[in-house]
C-alpha cells in the first residue's frame, strides 16, 4: 500500500518530493484523476520528482502508484455505497467497533441541537478565562481541548478534580469567565461540585457528557450529550471529541484572523525556543569534547 510505503520513505525524501507525498497522503482522491505532468504543475514542481518520488517509494514508475491510488478509490466508492445501503458487515473487531463509533456520530447529529452547540461556541468566545474540568480518563482530553483554545487566541486552563487544585484555580472567578465540565461517567462528582461552585459565583457552565445520569449534566447552564455506545464494557469517547473538534473548529471559522495570528504567533515562538535549544546543546558539545 502507498500509504506505507510513504511512511517507511519520507523522511529522507527531498522537500519537494515531500510535498508530492503530503499531497498524495491528504487529497489521494485527487491525485487518482491527475498525469504525472498534472499533479507536478498542480504543486509547482518538476515532472521528473514526481516520477523519482514515485520510484523512490518502490513502484516503476508513477503509472504503477497511480493504478494503486484508483484502485483504492474504486473500492472506497463502493464501501461507501455499501454503507449507504447498510450493507457493511462487522466482519473484524476493528469493523464493528467503528460502525459503532459512526453510530455515536450519527446520533449526536440527530440529537444535539445545533443551536445548544453555537450558544456553547458563543460563550467561549466571549469568555475572559476558560476552566475546563475533568477527572479520571477525561482529563487527558481536557488538556487537548484547552491547547487549542489557546491555539486560538483564549485564555484556557486545564483543571484535574483535585479540590485543592480547584480551589487555588477558581478563588477569583467571576462572571465573565466558564467553567467547562468533561464527564464520562456518573463518578465525576468532584467536576460537579466545580461546576456548582462556578455558578454560585455566577459564571457561566458548560457541560461536555457521555451521559445523561453524569452529575455533571444535571449542574451546568448547558449541557451537550455525546452518545458513547461500545461493543465492550468500555464506554466510547469518540462521539465526545468528534464534539469537541466541532466547536473548536466552530470557534476557528467565527474568527479566523485570530486564530490564524495565534498559530503564527506560536509557531515563531516554538522556532525561537528550539533554535535556542541547539545554542545550548552546541555549546555543551563543545564543552564536554573540551574535557575529553
Amino acid at each position: 500500500m502507498f500509504r506505507e510505503r510513504i511512511r517507511q520513505a519520507y523522511a529522507r525524501l527531498s522537500p519537494n518530493k515531500k510535498k508530492v507525498a503530503d499531497f498524495l497522503m491528504e487529497s489521494h482522491c485527487d491525485v487518482a484523476f491527475m498525469t504525472a505532468s498534472r499533479l507536478a504543475h498542480h504543486l509547482d514542481v518538476d515532472v521528473a520528482t514526481v516520477v523519482r518520488f514515485a520510484q523512490d517509494i518502490g513502484y516503476a514508475g508513477y503509472p504503477a502508484l497511480a493504478r494503486e491510488v484508483q484502485d483504492l478509490v474504486k473500492d472506497e466508492i463502493k464501501t461507501a455505497h455499501e454503507f449507504a445501503a447498510g450493507k457493511v458487515k462487522a466482519e473484524s473487531p476493528f469493523v464493528a467497533i467503528m460502525l459503532k463509533e459512526r453510530e455515536n456520530i450519527e446520533q449526536s447529529i440527530m440529537n444535539i441541537p445545533a443551536d445548544t452547540v453555537q450558544q456553547a461556541v458563543a460563550t467561549l468566545k466571549a469568555a475572559k478565562n476558560i476552566y475546563v474540568v475533568a477527572q479520571g480518563e477525561v482529563l487527558d482530553m481536557a488538556r487537548f481541548f484547552v491547547t487549542r483554545l489557546r491555539l486560538q487566541g483564549l485564555q484556557a486552563e486545564a483543571l484535574s478534580g483535585d479540590t485543592v487544585a480547584l480551589a487555588l484555580a477558581l478563588d477569583k472567578l467571576t462572571a465573565g469567565d466558564v467553567v467547562v465540565g468533561l464527564s464520562h461517567s456518573k463518578l465525576a462528582v468532584e467536576t460537579a461540585g466545580a461546576i456548582r461552585f462556578a455558578r454560585e459565583r455566577g459564571a457561566k457552565t458548560v457541560g461536555l457528557v457521555s451521559t445523561h445520569t453524569s452529575p455533571v449534566a444535571h449542574v451546568v447552564d448547558l449541557a451537550i450529550i455525546c452518545p458513547s455506545k461500545s461493543v465492550t464494557t468500555m464506554p466510547s469517547l469518540g462521539s465526545m471529541a468528534s464534539v469537541m473538534d466541532a466547536i473548536l473548529q466552530m470557534l476557528a471559522l467565527e474568527q479566523p484572523e485570530k486564530a490564524a495570528e495565534q498559530q503564527a504567533a506560536f509557531k515563531r515562538t516554538y522556532i525561537e525556543l528550539v533554535e535556542g535549544q541547539r545554542e545550548s546543546l552546541v555549546a555543551l558539545e563543545k564543552e564536554v569534547a573540551r574535557s575529553e
